[in-house]
């Protein structure tokens, strides 16, 4: 076994302990509720199959792997970009009805309007966030990949 594959056995071992935690809290179920569009298990797909694509890449480098290894850098930048789309759609989401039937009067439908646009936010930063750990990681996972290969 290389030195790059058991780098990146490491951070799986640490990313799966991660998840665990995060499941055993419900923070995925705040996710799902929380991100309208869902996008944000998009992402997290994404990662996983780069992960994936990583450990591949770690386990067994050839010149033909460059080619995988240019997809997860750019699955990489896909991520930060759904991130991007999902912030967008929660503003959106957060501005299109928000104030069509504003009654500043009323205390119960100022109460309504503010909950839509709690849930327009949270799918804004739900996606962000999402976006930007799986392409953090991912570049993580890739740049030792690549100093160990050029270093054996």
């Amino acid at each position: 076994m290389s030195k790059a594959f058991l780098l990146w056995w490491i951070q799986v071992v640490t990313i799966s302990f991660a998840a665990i935690l995060i499941f055993t809290y419900g923070w995925f179920e705040k996710l799902y509720s929380a991100d309208q569009t869902k996008i944000s298990f998009i992402i997290i797909f994404i990662f996983v199959a780069s992960t994936i694509a990583t450990g591949f890449l770690s386990f067994k480098f050839d010149n033909r792997s460059k080619a995988l290894s240019n997809y997860v850098w750019f699955a990489s930048e896909t991520m930060v970009t759904f991130g991007l789309i999902g912030t967008v759609a929660g503003f959106l989401l957060m501005l299109s009805s928000a104030f069509d039937n504003l009654d500043v009067g009323n205390l119960e439908n100022v109460q309504e309007v503010i909950s839509s646009m709690a849930l327009g936010m949270s799918t804004a930063l739900c996606t962000t966030l999402a976006g930007l750990t799986g392409s953090v990681l991912t570049k993580i996972q890739m740049v030792i990949l690549e100093n160990n290969l050029e270093n054996e």
